[in-house]
């Protein structure tokens, strides 16, 4: 089925902007990550939704369904941005303790 013929559905639980092409390799990546986990490419990734539809319908066919381990790997996946300024916020007042209590 193609994704023109599916009536736009999204595949599993990602949808076309949260995810990106690699433009040297082609890879499938969750938007979140800041290379490529494949070939570790820091340039232009493209994100168009219906270009990343594709690419997703694609991957989709070749395993099954979609997994977050086929988009990314722990190495290049960084928590969003919510879940470190907590823990910078952390450091820094253990930190002040440390100095005001060594």
């Amino acid at each position: 089925m193609i994704w023109r013929e599916s009536g736009h559905k999204e595949a599993g639980p990602f949808q076309a902007s949260d995810l990106k092409i690699c433009d040297l390799c082609g890879a499938l990546n969750l938007a979140a990550n800041d290379e490529c986990f494949v070939c570790r490419w820091r340039g232009r990734f493209e994100r168009r939704p219906e270009v990343v539809k594709l690419a997703m319908e694609l991957l989709e066919r070749k395993h099954g369904r979609l997994e977050l381990a086929l988009l990314t790997n722990a190495h290049v996946y960084h928590d969003p941005v919510n879940h470190r300024l907590r823990a910078r916020i952390g450091c820094f007042f253990l930190r002040i303790r440390h100095w005001f209590f060594g």
